[in-house]
Order: structure tokens, then C-alpha cells, then sequence
């Protein structure tokens, strides 16, 4: 893709919302540059997702073929969207190359043409040796003094080459090849769940002077807001311990945030960027989750932003996998717990995923996914469960009265479950050794509240236990079998379920180890649930 094309690209995206009111089968259907299957499958696409779904995948394909813009443009105005035809024609002639008159001597050009072909030619001659070769191109002179004579010969006819320059560069300035442009400010991924919302910012640290003398206020209100704050209102909070340090992304260095607030004050959040005039620096969002669906229109409505929607599988893996491999400020990501069941012993120890794959990712959110990861392409949801985290925060908001996730797990860390389950010893008075059962091991959850007697006697702490107990044996016990069918030793758990959750995860650690005989490892990473935001943003950064 040239540079004009590139630019033209960037602005489509940037400005998604504006093209995504026309229907993508009606502009692949009008596009020469497209075949069939492209076509086909576009078509498919948008039936089952619809257009606007499809729009940001119809732009990627489109960039790959050669004459698309023309194409592309043409066909806008075939479909009735000729100010947008127009729009990109504009772009599109701004960056293309801009020619000037050669006004030297055509004797002087002929000789500095002659002196260059030999300095090439010497070149190629000394570049044998290594056996690489050069590739002849256009070589600029640089211009005669405006006093020089001008020759009238015009005998001599040498190999006239047309000189290009950006457009908005002069003749008299040096030509420097195209960079990279810069990815716009402000960084934001964000992954919309069913019960919280995950959002990653990256805070750039080198900006030089010159930016910052740019940068426009609300940017810098935006970046003050979210870095200076570690609340925001009474719901939101920024995980300060989880922050990235020194990060290099797309050439940039900085810190990572990551903050999240229940989903059920996303009005509010979509409310503030719609006062702090976010459409204005970006026109499109990057989000994942369940909630970018959901919360579409009103992002369009109350902020004027489009969001760009990305499958919430994918964001996952690549979060993790990008997370793991830059590690937690020189510390590892991954970790494992030895002796778990032991209060006095346990120990949290860090684990090498240099080489992850294979692997079983189960992500705890409100419901469950179990993935299978054979590479970072190729994976599969197995399996889930709708008995997640959310089912377990629901339970002891009706049990218990709680009103917080971290309400519930403190009142279930003062809890006594067994009081609550009927165990195994409950039933046989102690192991079931044919089947290698322990005593201590639930064989009905709250089976002992079919009794008024007991039901009087437990308290809601016992409750709570019991409720995150239930749960959390539940999702070992189907990631158990899950990982024994994919014929998978390793068990990555992830999800906000397990943010301040130590009792869930050295059971699930336990219970891993115990019923697979030592053969199964269960591991845990640092930043839990922000995974889907991570992806998010790097699918961002890719984009652009």
C-alpha cells in the first residue's frame, strides 16, 4: 500500500462512524478490486452480523488491493455518497507526490547523470563481494545557483528524471523519504463486560516540547483526569498496584492503567466523555465484550463516537499472551501456589510461560469460557458454564444482603462452609475409600439446609463461604475434565472473579493437583481481568 493510500486508510478509520451508514454488500458489489470470494464473504458476514459489524473487517480487506481508493471512491458515488467520495479524494490528492521544473543546464545534467551511473556502478562492483545487490533509483542533483549560466544546447538528450516531493514540501528543502505517522493520542481499550468494565490507558512519558505545545486542553484534561485520580466518583477505581511501567508501544514509552467500574454506570462514563469532547480527538473507540453491543448506540447518541467491535476471544489471547511476554514490572506475570491448603506454608511462587502453548485458558468473568490455546492463532472454546462470578456475587446479594463483590468475598473469608454443605463423612461417617473419596470432600452443596435446624444455625459469613465454595468447584471440576480431554497440563485461570480471591484460587489450585494426581497445574495471572482491554488496545494500535 502506497503512502497516499495509507493516509486514506487512516482516515477511514478514524472516521468509521461516517461510513458505516452505507451498506457494505451494495459497496462490495460496485468494487472491480475485489474477487468473489472477498465478495462471498462479506456477503455472508453482513447477514449474519450486519453492516455496520462488517464495515471495519470490509475496510481491511479493501486496503490489501491494488487501486482500492480509486475503486472505493467510485464506488461511494455510484451508492449516492458523494461528499464522502469527495472527502477521500481530497486525502487521497493531498498526499500524493507534487513534481517541479529542473531548471539546470541539460550539459550539467547529463554530467552529474554521468557521475552518478559511475558511482553506482563502482558501488555495485564493491557490494559483489558480499553478494548483495543495489537497486538503481532516481537520484536527485542538487540545484545550480540561481546565477548560473543556462545552456541552449539541446543536442544532447540525457535520460530526463521527473523529481517528487510531497505534497506541501518545497523544491529548495531537502527531500526526506515518508515516516510512519504517529498513532493519535489517546490510547484507550476497552472491554465492556456483563458485570464490570475494564478500560487501559496508556500514558505516553516521553512527549517532547513540541508535542506538549500542541497538545490541545482537553487531551490534557483527559490524561490529568485519569492519572492523577485513583477513584472516580464512588464506583470507579484505577488498580494503582497493577499499573505497567517504562512500556514501549508502537515506538512510544509510558505507563499502562488499567481501571475499571461496574457495567451499570456505563451512562455515567459514556456521560463524562461526551463532556471532556473525547469525539473530538477520536471518532471511534476499540471495545470488547458483551457491552459493546449493547452500549453502541448510546456512545453514538451522547458522545457522537462510534465504536469498533471486536470479538472478545481474540482480545483475550492476545492480551494475554502480550501481557505475559513484557512481564509485570521485572517480575514474572504468571504464578502458582505450592502448599496451598496450608495456611502457614503456602506459598505464591512465580511460573515461566515462555513457552505457553498448549494451554487451558479459563476466563471466570460473569460467566465462564474455557479455552483451548494450541498457538496464538489457533484456539477453541471448548466449553463454559453460566455459573461464574456473577452467579456467585447474585446468590449472596440474596442470602446475604450484600451490595459489593468485595462485601461478599470478606463475609465468605469469616465463613464455614461445612456448616452449610453435607460432606462425604456427613453421609458415610467418614471416607468413601472404594472410590478414594475423603470425608472432607462436598458431596451436596447447602445439602445440609434442607434442615430447619441448621438452616437456623448458620450465619450469612457461612453462607457466602458456601456460595464461592460451590462455585468455584464447580468451574475446577469442568476445567478438570476439559483439560484431561484435550489432553492440556497446564490450567491459566483469568477473570475479574478472581481479583482479591485468594480462598477460589488456592482451592481451584488445590483441588487441580489433588484430583489429577499431581498431573495437573493450575496457574494464575497478575492483572486477572483486564486481559480483554489490553487486546482491545492493541488491536488499536494495529489498526492504526
Amino acid at each position: 500500500m502506497g503512502f497516499a493510500e495509507d493516509k486514506v486508510y487512516k482516515y477511514i478509520i478514524q472516521n468509521l462512524g461516517n461510513f458505516k451508514n452505507i451498506r457494505v454488500a451494495s459497496l462490495a458489489d460496485s468494487l472491480s478490486c475485489l474477487t468473489d470470494a472477498d465478495r462471498d464473504e462479506l456477503h455472508t458476514r453482513e447477514e449474519t452480523r450486519g453492516s455496520q459489524a462488517t464495515a471495519y473487517r470490509f475496510y481491511q480487506y479493501l486496503r490489501c488491493r491494488r487501486g482500492w481508493v480509486q475503486d472505493l471512491i467510485a464506488a461511494l458515488r455510484h451508492n449516492n455518497a458523494g461528499d464522502l467520495a469527495d472527502e477521500l479524494q481530497h486525502v487521497y490528492d493531498s498526499w500524493q507526490p507534487r513534481s517541479f521544473v529542473d531548471v539546470r543546464s541539460p550539459l550539467l545534467i547529463q554530467q552529474q547523470f554521468d557521475a552518478e551511473q559511475k558511482r553506482v556502478e563502482m558501488l555495485r562492483e564493491h557490494e559483489a563481494d558480499r553478494d548483495s545487490s543495489m537497486e538503481t533509483t532516481t537520484l536527485v542533483a542538487t540545484l545550480v545557483p540561481r546565477d548560473a549560466s543556462l545552456s541552449c544546447d539541446t543536442s544532447l538528450k540525457p535520460p530526463v528524471q521527473e523529481q517528487y516531493l510531497p505534497a506541501g514540501e518545497t523544491a529548495s528543502g531537502p527531500r526526506s523519504m515518508p515516516t510512519e505517522e504517529k498513532v493519535v493520542f489517546p490510547w484507550f481499550g476497552l472491554d465492556i463486560g456483563g458485570t464490570l468494565v475494564k478500560l487501559v490507558y496508556f500514558e505516553p512519558k516521553d512527549i517532547t516540547a513540541e508535542e506538549e505545545e500542541e497538545e490541545v486542553e482537553n487531551l490534557k484534561s483527559i490524561r490529568k483526569y485519569l492519572t492523577s485520580n485513583v477513584a472516580y466518583g464512588s464506583t470507579g477505581i484505577r488498580d494503582v498496584h497493577l499499573e505497567l511501567k517504562d512500556l514501549t508501544l508502537c515506538g512510544r514509552k509510558g505507563n499502562l492503567h488499567f481501571i475499571r467500574f461496574p457495567t451499570h454506570d456505563m451512562p455515567a462514563f459514556i456521560q463524562m466523555g461526551s463532556e471532556k469532547h473525547f469525539s473530538s480527538l477520536h471518532t471511534t473507540l476499540c471495545a470488547t465484550g458483551g457491552g459493546a453491543y449493547k452500549f453502541e448506540q448510546d456512545f453514538r447518541t451522547m458522545s457522537d463516537l462510534e465504536l469498533c467491535k471486536l470479538d472478545e476471544l481474540d482480545c483475550l489471547i492476545k492480551g494475554v499472551l502480550y501481557i505475559d511476554s513484557v512481564g509485570f514490572n521485572g517480575h514474572s506475570e504468571c504464578y502458582y501456589f505450592e502448599n496451598p491448603t496450608d495456611a502457614e506454608r503456602c506459598r505464591k511462587l512465580p511460573f515461566n510461560l515462555e513457552n505457553p502453548y498448549p494451554l487451558l485458558l479459563v476466563n471466570i468473568g460473569s460467566g465462564v469460557s474455557i479455552l483451548a490455546v494450541y498457538s496464538k492463532e489457533n484456539y477453541k472454546r471448548v466449553t463454559g458454564t453460566s455459573l461464574g462470578g456473577g452467579t456467585f456475587f447474585g446468590l449472596c446479594c440474596l442470602l446475604t444482603g450484600c451490595s459489593t463483590f468485595e462485601e461478599a468475598l470478606e463475609m465468605a473469608s469469616h465463613g464455614d462452609s461445612t456448616k452449610v454443605d453435607k460432606l462425604v463423612r456427613d453421609i458415610y461417617g467418614g471416607d468413601y475409600e472404594r472410590f478414594g473419596l475423603p470425608g472432607w470432600a462436598v458431596a451436596s452443596s447447602f445439602g445440609n439446609m434442607m434442615s430447619k435446624e441448621k438452616r437456623d444455625s448458620v450465619s450469612k459469613e457461612d453462607l457466602a463461604k458456601a456460595t464461592l465454595i460451590t462455585i468455584t468447584n464447580n468451574i475446577g471440576s469442568i476445567a478438570r475434565m476439559c483439560a484431561l480431554n484435550e489432553n492440556i497440563n497446564r490450567v491459566v485461570f483469568v477473570g475479574n472473579f478472581l481479583r482479591i480471591n485468594t480462598i477460589s484460587m488456592r482451592l481451584l489450585a488445590y483441588a487441580l493437583d489433588y484430583w489429577s494426581k499431581g498431573q495437573l497445574k493450575a496457574l494464575f495471572l497478575e492483572h486477572e481481568g483486564y486481559f480483554g482491554a489490553v487486546g482491545a488496545l492493541l488491536e488499536l494500535l494495529d489498526s492504526a
